[in-house]
């Protein structure tokens, strides 16, 4: 299923919501919120949960993490998101902490949702058990930081048709965003000739601690690449997904070069800075630059240079083509409501029936990212 199709069955999920807003389930009125249980509690999978509780119909019901303090430090705010909604507070019986956690999650008959914020080298693994268990599921991207992985997500779920599947690429539904590649689509700058991508933010910091066990690796996953895939897998590759969706391609090879330098943390392996160019299909040459460097935050750019124009999309600082036809997305803040967008269009396409599953897309853009990567690290090794 590609971005365009996706973006419909929203449309008529939202029609459909609107005379049944309770929605149904396996063919039988609920009258009831959509339950989910939400699986590794970080960050990145709380701000999901949240955009998914102040915009849907849902219940948050259950948790699980390798570690108690992961879940005691979000409880409190999961809690007040279903008391805002006059929903019950997460029971105690319904937490689950240690290695078989998700597992004892999944055997809840009551969970409809699960969401997946768990480090990615471990997203196939639970993607896989939380289709037989027959849940809807959201997770975090990337796939996986390796092939293997990816290729293993995208078999387990090739063929799935009565559940909607997705990972949380929420810049594609982002409403400017999704306006630029329809008119790049529709041929406002021509044919695209090149494109230049970049991600670049601050590094973050850390020191080397005595003693660097399996658990301070899991709880620093970011900083192994075993464990993350590094910055192009975890935070590149959302612009490397929009340049998929605008090419309507995956690239062919990749060359790049990369290294360690401007890090302000002193353990792990990944790499604080990736230039990749790849090579798409139509002889389209695209430029890639990831950077975790610095103290400050820098800028998160698409650009498409086009026979008639360019396209150009950022995170801040707005989105528009400038060429023979000048369009203005009218927004400088592009991601703003995208983590809501993409949460109602998950939650509607189950309560319409029409069901998700964006993971071969989704795949596609992780083994993109991996490409690039792994072009760096045979030239920097």
């Amino acid at each position: 299923m590609d971005r365009r199709d996706f973006l419909k069955i929203f449309a008529a999920s939202t029609a459909f919501s609107m005379i049944n807003p309770l929605g149904t389930m396996a063919g039988e009125d609920i009258k009831r919120p959509l339950r989910v249980g939400f699986i590794g509690t970080g960050n990145r999978g709380t701000s999901v949960v949240t955009a998914m509780s102040r915009s849907c119909n849902v219940e948050i019901l259950a948790l699980a993490d390798l570690f108690r303090d992961r879940i005691d430090g979000v409880l409190g705010k999961l809690n007040d998101l279903n008391k805002a909604k006059g929903m019950a507070a997460i029971s105690e019986d319904n937490i689950y902490v240690g290695r078989n956690a998700y597992k004892e999650l999944l055997k809840d008959k009551r969970i409809d949702i699960v969401v997946i914020g768990t480090p990615s080298y471990v997203h196939p693994e639970i993607m896989e058990a939380a289709i037989k268990a027959h849940k809807h599921v959201y997770c975090e991207k990337p796939a996986a930081p390796d092939v293997d992985g990816t290729l293993h997500m995208m078999k387990v779920a090739r063929g799935v048709k009565d559940l909607s599947l997705t990972l949380g690429f929420q810049v594609r539904t982002s409403p400017a965003y999704d306006e630029m590649i329809r008119r790049i689509h529709e041929g406002q700058i021509g044919e695209v000739m090149s494109a230049q991508l970049y991600y670049n933010c601050n590094g973050g910091s850390g020191a080397r601690p005595a003693v660097e066990d399996e658990e301070f690796r899991i709880r620093n996953h970011f900083r192994f690449l075993k464990t993350s895939g590094g910055i192009l897998t975890d935070q590149g590759i959302h612009i490397i997904d929009i340049c998929n969706c605008v090419l309507k391609a995956n690239p062919l090879f990749a060359i790049g070069l990369g290294n360690q330098k401007g890090r302000n943390y002193e353990f792990g392996d990944t790499l604080s800075n990736y230039h990749v160019v790849y090579r798409y299909p139509n002889d389209v040459n695209v430029s890639m630059q990831s950077l975790q460097i610095g103290p400050r935050f820098g800028d998160v750019c698409a650009r498409f240079f086009g026979s008639k124009g360019v396209a150009e999309a950022h995170y801040s600082g707005g989105v528009h083509i400038k060429g023979e036809t000048r369009w203005d997305s009218g927004v400088q803040h592009a991601l703003a409501g995208s983590d809501e967008t993409k949460a109602k269009l998950f939650v509607d396409s189950i309560l319409s029936h029409q069901y998700i599953n964006t993971i071969e897309q989704d795949c596609n853009s992780t083994l993109a990212a991996i490409l690039g990567r792994e072009a760096v690290m045979k030239v920097s090794n």
